[in-house]
């Protein structure tokens, strides 16, 4: 288990030997320890797992200091991500009936990145994949849970970038 991708409240738990309140209360402490303008980083929770990221502010910064860029994703890829996003659990039939045309390389890319998951669903006739978003995308957009987004089509026009880091850590894991 790797701190860089992050740890869920039980894996603290069952790390440090210590009760569900006590870890929680220390998360608590920590979170309001690094919120203050002292510090460059804040714990976040991201998908249910705890990870420290470089404030908003100092970003600009701390990726010049890295020397990384920023890449783009297309705008037909965030198109076919935020209907994902927005519909998942889908299949590739209900993804193309939302934008005209067969949405396949899109969604190789996607995949490639982590950024969305497939799998069978063996409930419908012909076993077809469905797609959903996977944490790798929660933390590219730098939301907890899908209840952010939920509704809200701008936020995918806002947020059009996939920091470099982000996505280099999706390519190590393929």
């Amino acid at each position: 288990m790797m701190a860089s991708h992050g740890l869920s409240a039980n894996e603290i738990m069952r790390i440090t030997g210590r009760k569900r309140n006590e870890v929680l209360e220390a998360i608590d402490t920590i979170e309001e320890k690094y919120s203050s303008e002292e510090h460059g980083v804040e714990l976040k929770n991201i998908a249910g797992k705890y990870s420290f990221f470089t404030k908003a502010k100092y970003a600009d910064v701390v990726s010049k200091l890295r020397r990384k860029s920023v890449t783009d994703l297309t705008r037909s890829q965030m198109e076919v991500l935020a209907i994902i996003a927005q519909n998942q659990p889908v299949t590739m039939r209900e993804i193309s009936d939302f934008r005209s045309g067969m949405p396949t390389g899109q969604v190789k890319e996607l995949l490639a990145m982590r950024l969305i998951k497939r799998r069978r669903d063996k409930s419908k006739k012909g076993n077809p994949y469905i797609y959903t978003t996977t944490d790798e995308f929660l933390k590219a957009l730098g939301i907890s849970d899908l209840s952010a987004i939920k509704g809200r089509e701008d936020i995918f026009a806002e947020n059009t970038k996939v920091p470099e880091d982000v996505r280099s850590s999706i390519a190590q894991k393929s």
